[in-house]
This record gives structure tokens, sequence and C-alpha cells, in this order.
């Protein structure tokens, strides 16, 4: 098993692209299309590819509030299988000199997913652990 370490984010302007090097596409709708499974290396960030995971969202123009979601749900889910620290979430242009992909902050998506202000509308970890708690007490008749 490979190695883990970063996570690089990228933006691509289609997701019919066939020379595609990336684990997950991330789409206008919101919805995430494993691309290449995490367990094998993608060709996504040349003398980085071997200990990441690159997650591209698909463009053109700025990431939607969709997009935005699954990219925080989808990175926090790797920071915790892979123990990755938030400060190795990078963008590709803090890696490649010269390129602005993936066309975020990065500095404020790292803070917004330390102080879970990415999701501002959205439900905590804890809140849905509590709510699925809840159901399976209903569907077992436990209160």
């Amino acid at each position: 098993m490979r190695q883990i370490k970063k996570i690089i984010i990228h933006c691509t302007t289609s997701s019919d692209d066939k020379n595609a090097e990336y684990h997950i596409i991330i789409h206008k709708d919101g919805s995430c299309q494993n691309n290449i499974p995490e367990s094998n290396i993608a060709k996504h960030l040349k003398d980085h590819n071997r200990n990441s995971i690159g997650i591209a969202w698909v463009g053109p123009g700025e990431i939607t509030l969709e997009q935005k979601k699954t990219l925080d749900s989808t990175i926090r889910r790797i920071l915790k299988i892979y123990d990755i620290s938030i400060n190795d979430i990078y963008g590709h242009y803090e890696l490649c000199t010269g390129k602005t992909c993936p066309n975020l902050d990065m500095d404020g998506l790292r803070k917004s997913i330390r102080t879970e202000e990415y999701l501002p509308d959205g439900p905590s970890d804890d809140e849905i652990e509590i709510s699925l708690i809840d159901i399976e007490n209903q569907v077992l008749g436990e209160d």
C-alpha cells in the first residue's frame, strides 16, 4: 500500500479528458467521480504523484457551492483515512511555479476546513453521527 502524505487540488475545464490523471473529479453539480483508485498512482503533478491524491474540480468559471461542499467532505475523508495534516493540502500552483490552478485561495481553503467555515449551511460530522444514532435507535425501537 502506498503512503499518502498530501492532497493536491487542481481544476480542469473538462471531465471528459481521456488523459485526466486525477484520483477524484468533482463536477459542477457537486457529484464526485472516482477516476483512479486512491491505491494507484495518478500522474497529476510531476515529482509529487507517488505520495499524493489528486482532486480536480471542473470549471470553467468559479467553483460552485455544490463543488465546495463535495471538495470539503472529500478532503475531510482523505485527511481522516490517511492521517494527513491540514497543512499538507496544496494547490497545484503551490508546488509548480507559473501555474494558477486550482484558482482557489488555498490559505482560505485550509483555514475554512480547519474552522469548519467551508460548509456554513451543512451539519457538522457530530450532528450527522447523532442523527444516524437516533435513526438507528428508532428503527430498533430503542430510545
